[in-house]
C-alpha cells in the first residue's frame, strides 16, 4: 500500500500527538506525516518535497488568518489544502474554503474518520480541479492552433484555385463571393504590368 503523504503545519504538539494517533488507527489507508511548527519552515519543505495533502493550522508563530492560506496557494497551487481551525476561526476558514482550500476541520471536534474523510475528499476535489484546468488549457492551445490555422488557404499551385470546406475547388472570385460576401476587384501588380507591356511591345 503506498503511503500517502501529509505535511501538518501546526506548532502545538497536543493536535500534532493527536492527528498522528488518527492517522494511525486507519486501517484502509497508510500516511508518511512530516511536520512544520513555522509557515517559512512549511514553505521550505514544500519547495523540496511534494506532499499530497496539507494540514494547515490558521495560529502560527509566523503567520495568521487568511494570509497563511494565501501564501501556501500561491506557491504550491497543486497541492490539496486543508485548513484546521479552532471556534475562533471558522469563519476565516470558510473564506479560506472560498479562496482554494479543499476543506476545513475544527479541532475540538476532530475524529479518525472525519480526518480520513477529509484527506480523501480533499485530494479527489483538488484532482477535479486539476482536470478542468488541464481541460481548459488544452481548450486554448486548441482554439489558438485553429486561429492560425485559419489563415491558411489551401490554394492549388497550379490553377491558383482554393479548396473549400466542401470539397470543391473555387476561384478566388466564387471563394471570396461565398466566405466574405466581398466583390473582387481586378487590379494588376507593377510586375504583372511591366511583363505585359513587354509582351505588348515584343
Amino acid at each position: 500500500m503506498d503511503k500517502l503523504s501529509i505535511l501538518m503545519v501546526e506548532d502545538n504538539q497536543g493536535d500534532v500527538f493527536l492527528v498522528r494517533e488518527y492517522l494511525a488507527e486507519q486501517q484502509n489507508a497508510a500516511y508518511d506525516l512530516a511536520v512544520a511548527e513555522t509557515l517559512a519552515s512549511a514553505l521550505d519543505q514544500l519547495a523540496r518535497r511534494d506532499f499530497d495533502v496539507v494540514l494547515l493550522d490558521l495560529s502560527l508563530p509566523d503567520s495568521l488568518g487568511l494570509d497563511t492560506v494565501r501564501r501556501v496557494i500561491t506557491k504550491f497551487p497543486g497541492t490539496a489544502l486543508i485548513v484546521l481551525t479552532g471556534l475562533q476561526d471558522e469563519e476565516v476558514a470558510r473564506q479560506a474554503v472560498r479562496y482554494g482550500a479543499q476543506d476545513y476541520l475544527e479541532k475540538q471536534h476532530l475524529s479518525p474518520a472525519m480526518l480520513n474523510k477529509s484527506i480523501s475528499y480533499s485530494m479527489e476535489r483538488k484532482k477535479s480541479v486539476q482536470e478542468k484546468e488541464d481541460l481548459l488549457h488544452d481548450l486554448i492551445q486548441a482554439l489558438k492552433k485553429i486561429e492560425s490555422l485559419e489563415g491558411i488557404l489551401p490554394i492549388c499551385l497550379s490553377c491558383k484555385k482554393i479548396l473549400d470546406g466542401d470539397g470543391s475547388w473555387r476561384s478566388l472570385e466564387e471563394y471570396a463571393g461565398s466566405r466574405f460576401k466581398a466583390e473582387v476587384v481586378q487590379l494588376v501588380c507593377p510586375s504583372c504590368r511591366r511583363e505585359l507591356d513587354h509582351g505588348e511591345s515584343g
